[in-house]
């Protein structure tokens, strides 16, 4: 029989007085080398204290950001807003090629194409 692997992260209540009112959790993460670093230098120089409290800030920081679009949805926004135009030029280029004219709507390219 062959072991299982352990798991990666584990949750463990931690035991406190304070428990009964505010859980607390120990949750233990692997960070790539550079997080590792970034973390340790925040410590190193003294603006932390642990790294419990590095990462605690930074999970306040983005749960207070989270509704805020990243980077990614901005640019997913500007493909969007690109395609658009794409599809409104093709739109227009084909309204110019019909014989009903520039001025051609939705309902009149439906009703050309029935005939």
């Amino acid at each position: 029989m062959v072991a299982s692997p352990a798991p990666r992260w584990r949750i463990r209540p931690r035991i406190g007085r304070y428990n009964d009112l505010v859980s607390n959790l120990t949750l233990n993460v692997s960070l790539s080398p550079q997080l590792a670093g970034f973390v340790r230098s925040k410590v190193d120089t003294g603006a932390y204290a642990s790294a419990s409290e590095v990462v605690r800030e930074a999970l306040r920081w983005f749960a207070a950001h989270a509704d805020h679009p990243t980077l990614l949805d901005v640019q997913e926004q500007q493909i969007d807003r690109v395609r658009a135009r794409a599809a409104i030029d093709r739109l227009r280029r084909l309204r110019v090629g019909t014989t009903l004219g520039p001025d051609l709507d939705a309902e009149d390219l439906r009703d050309e194409g029935r005939r």
